[in-house]
């Protein structure tokens, strides 16, 4: 009986990530194509880098820097030292401020 209960359990858990994770998925979804090329274009003409510009990217997408941090294979504490960087060379202090400088 216990044993029911805990595959139940189980199942429930499975069904709810995999939700979370699909509502997860379309949240961070990319800008349109015309936005992305003026966002490389705004990126470039600020001398980001390479890794800084796709850092960038998945910052402004809403990523935590944890995630970024994992999915670039990185440590957190690199993350926030390209942010400080992205921010010393774009002459912002805030994600939103860069998000209207890159992407306008």
């Amino acid at each position: 009986m216990i044993a029911l209960g805990v595959i139940i359990l189980l199942i429930v858990i499975a069904l709810i990530y995999k939700r979370v994770k699909k509502s997860a998925a379309s949240k961070y979804s990319a800008p349109s194509t015309d936005k992305e090329e003026q966002f490389y274009r705004n990126c470039k003409s600020y001398n980001l880098s390479g890794r800084e510009t796709e850092v960038t990217r998945l910052i402004l997408l809403g990523w935590t820097y944890k995630a970024v941090a994992e999915h670039l294979f990185i440590s957190e504490k690199t993350v926030d030292s390209h942010m400080q960087n992205i921010y010393t060379k774009t002459g912002v202090r805030n994600k939103l401020s860069l998000m209207n400088l890159l992407y306008r």
